[in-house]
């Protein structure tokens, strides 16, 4: 198979280069109106505010914003903010935050889902004096669109955010949300630069390994086709990236990404030798892939979801990588105590559910799991990005 263009040789250099790339992308905290409302602030097509009236409701549609989501209690305000949203065209969402206690970490997970849509549906989150929406904005600045938390909590206090009480939820949150319960020093062993690669070779890519033995199959099964860029998370001796080249073809292309810089710079060797011009190895962080926004139509995790120290911020990187209407499929082991391997018992941290949990909280809608002949102690999920 013919194919274009050049394969990329990544160095940390470069991997820091991608990820300041993604950073730049991040919509600066803008001062702006609406009408009297009191503390708003436009972040990209997030509108932050204090509280509005229905006058000032009833400018938004002029303005693009198509959803409102406030965080007064009913008994802040005399009308009915609702009614008065629906009348004119708005989809209205509200999340009554009356005390700190209130911002729990399933209110934090669903308002960070809706946050994240705003590129797609213009939103304002508003409360009284936009306090309890600098805390909600901080852990989205932070956990989705890897702002450091310093930088994060100065916009924050600048958005509104004054209550320490508030603050401290925030803070906690992101504390919680950050780093997964992993093995301590889980991927220590793939920094490492006298990483034996033909060892993993040999775990990898090994007919005792049922991935090997079933990954003409579970390629078939992502629905990849001819064009489409995709990206193989966790690429490790490069299995999949090389078997993805070949199906998205000369018009489509294959990101290999990973932590290990000697993984990266053996596809890279392996993809030289085999011909293939449609590679591109890329070096990321422990908390995010470090590809462009709307770069993807597809995305394949397989055996590496357990290994992800943040899977908040990863699977957020992630996220906005993908196009609407890009697959994200996640094969991994199946976590069933009294069932499963006293290993995997050991080494992997969350059963499927919980990992299906986690992906839906970032905004990938679960689509199906599919049955892969020969998987017996590894599954297939489908999801997609709407």
């Amino acid at each position: 198979m013919k194919v274009r263009c050049a394969v990329w040789l990544l160095s940390l250099l470069v991997g820091a280069t991608w990820l300041v790339a993604q950073q730049s992308q991040v919509p600066p905290v803008e001062k702006a109106t609406l009408g009297r409302t009191p503390n708003v602030h436009a972040c990209g097509s997030l509108l932050l505010a204090g509280q509005p009236g229905p006058e000032e409701l009833g400018t938004l549609p002029d303005r693009g914003v198509r959803r409102v989501i406030s965080l007064r209690t009913p008994q802040e305000i005399s009308w009915d903010e609702k009614q008065a949203a629906e009348a004119r065209g708005l989809e209205f969402l509200q999340f009554p935050l009356g005390s700190p206690d209130d911002l729990t970490d399933d209110v934090l997970d669903r308002l960070r889902a809706l946050l994240r849509q705003s590129d797609q549906v213009p939103t304002l989150l508003h409360c009284g004096s936009a306090n309890r929406v600098g805390a909600v904005w901080l852990t989205h600045r932070v956990l989705d669109q890897n702002v450091p938390l310093e930088k994060a909590l100065q916009e924050a206090r600048e958005v509104g955010l004054r209550s320490p009480e508030f603050e401290a939820r925030a803070r906690q949150y992101i504390q919680r949300r950050q780093r997964a319960s992993v093995p301590e020093n889980i991927n220590s062993q793939f920094l490492n630069p006298n990483l034996n690669l033909e060892e993993w070779i040999h775990r990898f890519e090994a007919e005792s390994r049922e991935l090997y033995t079933a990954r003409h199959a579970i390629v078939e099964a992502t629905a990849f086709r001819p064009g489409f860029q995709v990206a193989d998370v966790g690429a490790g001796t490069g299995l999949f990236t090389r078997l993805f080249a070949d199906v998205v073809g000369s018009d489509g292309w294959v990101y290999a990404v990973d932590i290990a810089p000697k993984f990266l710079q053996h596809i890279v060797g392996r993809a030289r030798e085999e011909g293939l011009q449609n590679v591109t190895a890329v070096l990321c962080s422990p908390d995010s892939v470090t590809l462009p926004p709307d770069s993807l139509d597809g995305a394949f995790i397989a055996d590496t979801y357990h290994h992800f120290e943040y899977p908040q911020a990863t699977l957020a990187s992630l996220y906005r990588a993908l196009r609407s209407g890009g697959s994200l499929i996640v094969v991994d082991f199946e976590r069933i105590p009294g069932k499963s391997r006293e290993w995997i018992l050991n080494h992997v941290r969350a059963d499927k559910e919980t990992v299906r949990s986690e992906i839906e909280s970032v905004g990938f809608r679960f689509v199906e799991e599919v049955k892969i002949d020969g998987l017996k102690e590894n599954y297939f999920l489908r999801f997609r990005k709407p």
